[in-house]
């Protein structure tokens, strides 16, 4: 038989295997669906190759979807760490965060003094600068539940399943359903896929459809510094930036964010911008800009609302895109809310998250 012309039969098909497919396919294979993964390069290629993530709540009132997406994601990411993500490298050693404006510190302030202490806690500059162990540059807040993780180990954790296949190097050119509701899928290759059940789990694989979904691509560059003896860092620090402590002897500074802009070369001048959020964040850390080395280059699809694309899109048609910056955070609860969904099971999450995460919301 010709294999151009052939097509093989799969129960669930996931494109893309960064944090959203992997997330999704081990939620699926969790309940005992066989999966098959396409992926255009290889696991965590795109955004999820970070060398290190920062895993951290977005502090906000209790409407706040933003809020509440990012506090769950960290919640369900810890218990699900404790039981399967023994290989993952990570220390939830907690994050220092401080606000760009005084309006801004106020309000968290204000929801300091009635949320528990065990995940937000005000901090005046020397108490921020004793917990971290290097003087910051304004006093903050401590989210205990937080701290940092490997997202590529991750990745590579969530598909490690019975269930689960890896078709890598398989780019998806097209995707069509039929009149009895099957979608069929060509490969770069020229092979052809048959499911029943598609989860879109890539910003790339969006222009498979035709409407327009509201994705933007943004460009993200991190820079490196190279880890002091003499300066050890104890906690993830954040504002409009981070820096993490020394994995495998760097520091973790980022990240630029720039639209419309395809280079994947490094630049100089994105290393001197995450320079100045690392003077925002800690002043005395380093003094040169020149001892920043330039870091990977990624990019992620990302919403004018910053919250991404779960939920239903047609009949047997799936979404969890457009994570952004926390993809690691949130990305790993949605693929278990995107398939207690898909196989009519009872939400793990509120009802209004429907609404807000809806993926033809901006139809």
């Amino acid at each position: 038989m010709d294999i151009l012309h052939s097509t093989s039969q799969h129960k669930l098909i996931v494109i893309g295997a960064g944090i959203a497919g992997a997330s999704a396919a081990r939620a699926f294979a969790g309940r005992g669906i066989a999966v098959t993964v396409l992926e255009r390069d290889q696991p965590a290629s795109g955004g999820s190759g970070n060398p290190v993530a920062v895993v951290r709540a977005e502090p906000g009132g209790a409407h706040n979807p933003i809020s509440t997406l990012s506090a769950a994601g960290v919640s369900w990411l810890i218990d699900w760490m404790a039981q399967h993500g023994q290989s993952v490298p990570h220390d939830f050693c907690g994050v220092i965060r401080m606000t760009r404006d005084a309006r801004r510190h106020q309000k968290l302030v204000t929801l300091a003094q009635t949320a528990p202490s065990a995940l937000l806690r005000e901090l005046d500059l020397a108490e921020a600068s004793a917990l971290c162990g290097q003087t910051v540059a304004d006093a903050g807040f401590l989210l205990p539940q937080a701290g940092w993780l490997q997202p590529r180990a991750l990745v590579d954790a969530l598909l490690e399943h019975p269930l689960i296949t890896l078709q890598t190097d398989s780019a998806v050119q097209t995707l069509q359903q039929d009149e009895a509701k099957r979608w069929h899928l060509t490969l770069a290759d020229g092979s052809q896929l048959e499911s029943e059940l598609v989860v879109l789990a890539s910003a790339f694989a969006a222009p498979l459809l035709s409407l327009a979904y509201g994705i933007a691509s943004a460009r993200g560059q991190l820079s490196y510094l190279p880890e002091r003896v003499d300066k050890p860092l104890q906690m993830v620090v954040c504002r409009d930036g981070y820096i993490t402590p020394a994995v495998n002897g760097m520091h973790t500074i980022g990240a630029t964010i720039q639209t419309n802009d395809d280079d994947a070369h490094a630049r100089l001048e994105d290393d001197l911008e995450n320079f100045q959020r690392l003077q925002s964040l800690l002043p005395d850390f380093a003094n040169d800009a020149a001892l920043l080395q330039s870091g990977r280059v990624s990019w992620r699809g990302v919403t004018q609302d910053r919250l991404p694309l779960v939920g239903r899109m047609a009949e047997g048609l799936y979404a969890s895109l457009t994570h952004g910056a926390r993809g690691i955070t949130c990305a790993p609860l949605c693929g278990e809310w995107l398939a207690a969904m898909a196989l009519g099971e009872d939400s793990p999450l509120p009802v209004e998250w429907q609404r807000w995460l809806d993926p033809l919301r901006f139809l």
